[in-house]
């Protein structure tokens, strides 16, 4: 059997693969759009996790055999590749900022994920009816291995997720060709051709590359770099995200809306079954649906906005560095921000900027990070000392030692900013551009004071 991929081409799989695709765990993920709500930027980014797990798939086994893994292995690592993201939520990584608020850290522990959607991947594999009547418990046990936390490094694992990870080329790849961008486009082929095996210790293996295969690993960083800053972290999407993010807490916290706490529920080792039959039930649109049926106030208010591109606009923007916040405990609270030092700022810039004409639910204030060509999108960054280099002589040599670009200390490994968005074209005076950007530039150091009032007690 075959599909054809606007990224591959005709990607085959067998029998079993099949079944897997057919099973409506992985058909719920046709419905969960892979970059959010990025196509209110982006018109035509509206591919799914559906399409990129397939592509996942495919590049995990040629990567298996640029690697020579054994015919077992690179079955087991198809499968993985097929399965790594079945428990992504609506609107994929936005369903983890709410996720993480109701799991127990020891189910994490327990179940060694590294994060909320990893967890759920899991659970799925090993409590899903549906998938234990197609996979046998060798199998799953194989599968759920690789996706585990691991305290030594292996091929299988670095395949999937690691610094030259399956998951990381397809999405770079497949996000750049359908937001129509062409700066996420790398030379793959050469890349996979030039992986190899290098063994760092008795027990580990990794993943590296040939030295010949270095400058095409530098124009993947560059591609990694670019797409972040351009599409994962545009102002629009990071607007929108924020949007929803807040409009389903609010929808949870203060609507009580069992619906939706079904979907979020606070996940312990009794309820686990429970839990993943409802999630199992929604994906973007069902959540769209329920919000907007059973909310009456801020929830379904935030989703018809994003229904008719009513959007937030960014009214201050402020990098978070010692200069600009010179006080080591305002700095550090900024930094760290918490949900009641958010509340504090958006009350008192409810008060003092807006005099009481939009409430404080209506102004959201969003922290972000923004890392260096190696950021891992979303949570961690990649560390150069993991990337490994083989020369002709077969000896072994970090990625700094090779790289031009990125041995450079110039490059800043990461920086923070604090955003605040509200609906400014809401209030009279301010529907027209100019009068917006009049406004954010004259309230910025008013913000900016605000913000190291509320913060220079610390985090509470």
């Amino acid at each position: 059997m075959e599909v054809r991929d606007p990224i591959y081409g005709l990607i085959k799989f067998d029998e079993l693969e099949e079944r897997i695709i057919n099973t409506s765990i992985m058909q719920r993920l046709r419905n969960i759009h892979q970059l959010a709500l990025a196509y209110y930027v982006y018109p035509s980014a509206r591919h799914t996790r559906f399409e990129h797990s397939i592509g996942v798939m495919h590049l995990a086994s040629i990567i298996a055999d640029a690697l020579c893994l054994e015919k077992e292995e690179k079955r087991i690592i198809r499968l993985v590749g097929l399965l790594h993201d079945i428990g992504h939520g609506p609107f994929s990584h936005i369903s983890e900022q709410i996720l993480e608020c109701g799991i127990e850290k020891s189910l994490l522990d327990e179940y060694k994920a590294q994060n909320a959607h990893e967890l759920i991947s899991i659970l799925f594999i090993t409590y899903n009816q549906e998938l234990s009547s197609i996979l046998d418990k060798e199998t799953k046990y194989r599968i759920i291995q690789i996706l585990q936390k691991q305290e030594m490094r292996s091929l299988e694992k670095d395949i999937i997720s690691g610094p030259l990870d399956a998951d990381k080329l397809d999405y770079l790849l497949r996000d750049s060709y359908f937001a129509g961008v062409r700066y996420g486009i790398f030379d793959i082929d050469k890349l996979t051709e030039s992986l190899c095996s290098i063994e760092i210790s008795s027990r580990e293996k990794t993943i590296g590359i040939k030295e010949d295969g270095v400058f095409c690993l530098e124009q993947m960083l560059l591609a990694k770099y670019h797409m972040t800053s351009q599409i994962y972290k545009h102002r629009i999407r990071r607007i929108t995200d924020a949007m929803v993010v807040e409009a389903v807490k609010h929808a949870i916290d203060y609507e009580n809306i069992p619906e939706l706490r079904a979907i979020y529920p606070n996940i312990t080792v009794d309820n686990i079954q429970q839990c993943l039959n409802n999630y199992l039930k929604y994906n973007d649109y069902e959540l769209a649906r329920v919000i907007k049926d059973k909310s009456t106030g801020f929830a379904k208010d935030i989703f018809m906005r994003l229904e008719n591109r009513r959007l937030f606009k960014e009214i201050f923007a402020q990098e978070i560095k010692e200069d600009s916040f010179k006080d080591v405990v305002i700095f550090n609270t900024v930094l760290n921000l918490g949900n009641a030092e958010r509340k504090r700022i958006a009350d008192q810039i409810s008060e003092e900027i807006f005099n009481k004409k939009l409430t404080s639910e209506y102004i959201i204030v969003d922290k972000q990070s923004y890392s260096n060509p190696t950021y891992k999108h979303p949570v961690e960054p990649i560390n150069m000392e993991t990337i490994w280099v083989i020369d002709k002589s077969n000896n072994r040599h970090k990625m700094k030692a090779f790289s031009t670009i990125f041995s450079n200390p110039a490059v800043e490994p990461t920086k923070n900013y604090i955003y605040i968005y509200a609906p400014l074209n809401d209030i009279d005076g301010y529907e027209k551009r100019e009068e917006r950007q009049d406004f954010v530039k004259d309230a910025h150091e008013h913000i900016l004071k605000i913000i190291k009032e509320v913060c220079k007690n610390g985090t509470e």
